[in-house]
């Protein structure tokens, strides 16, 4: 008869491999951020920390925001991504059960107005005839809002991590944006803000040249009332940076002929926090 101890032994051996499976198989339901902001008509993809990769989604206010999963990402449980999508201005709450350990996790949504990102590219200047550096300085990324005020947030760039964009707001302002009927190449943008505490508000005017896929995205994005024509089958797609050129607009100045700076239109969130 085997002694004693080593029936003990292996019951031992046995509860451990147990538990370390058990650990394995059941991760905590983490979220690197306590809330999250998403663009009415646009998705955000939240920030899992770590989860089993199987979800079911509860979103209190469905007239605000909807949420899912989507398969076939990397370097998250499952390969499985949850996503919000923002219907109406407002704030809900999201709640994310693991149906692997039935833990839940509510998380606050807040849905924004919508808003384009426009990121000047100032490494590009060899590829523009009256490329300058110097044109709005200290500016990294403009944000057009879709509201009525049309503000306008302008940033710099500053230390980005993998968990923020490192975008620091420099100031606020509003915006315009104008187009001739038929005209095809260019639209007419102008910025009204301040560049820094000691100097007055005041317009900057630049031509924004582009294609029918800039324009018809700007208008639909940003409500402007263009009645831009769908995107045909030769444009469905954006072309790629540094394709769109902004154009100072000074007097004396013939167009073509001013300061310029490439730009694309970037799918950059805005730092949370910033709109109301």
């Amino acid at each position: 008869m085997r002694p004693k101890h080593f029936y003990l032994f292996m019951l031992c051996c046995i509860l451990t491999l147990l538990s370390g499976c058990k650990d394995d198989d059941d991760n905590p339901l983490r979220f690197y951020n306590s809330e999250y902001e998403v663009p009415m008509g646009g998705r955000r993809y939240l920030g899992l920390e770590s989860g089993n990769g199987d979800y079911s989604l509860t979103v209190k206010d469905t007239r605000i925001a909807s949420a899912g999963t989507e398969t076939g990402w990397s370097g998250v449980p499952a390969g499985r991504m949850i996503y919000v999508t923002g219907i109406l201005t407002g704030t809900t709450y999201l709640t994310v059960t693991d149906n692997a350990t039935q833990e839940t996790c509510t998380l606050p949504i807040k849905v924004v107005d919508n808003y384009e990102n426009i990121k000047l590219l100032r490494s590009y200047l060899s590829n523009l005839p009256n490329g300058d550096a110097n044109l709005l300085p200290g500016i990294s990324d403009i944000f057009l809002i879709n509201n009525h005020a049309r503000d306008a947030y302008f940033f710099k760039q500053g230390e980005q991590t993998a968990f923020s964009s490192g975008l620091e707001l420099i100031t606020q302002g509003s915006y315009k944006l104008e187009k001739e009927e038929g005209d095809d190449e260019k639209v007419t943008l102008t910025l009204t803000f301040s560049e820094d505490m000691a100097t007055p508000v005041s317009n900057h005017k630049f031509i924004i040249w582009g294609n029918s896929y800039l324009f018809h995205r700007l208008d639909k994005s940003l409500n402007l009332n263009w009645n831009t024509p769908p995107i045909g089958e030769t444009r469905t797609s954006p072309a790629p940076p540094p394709s769109y050129t902004l154009e100072e607009i000074a007097e004396g100045t013939e167009i073509g002929k001013g300061r310029q700076l490439s730009f694309s239109l970037s799918q950059q969130e805005i730092p949370a926090g910033i709109l109301p």
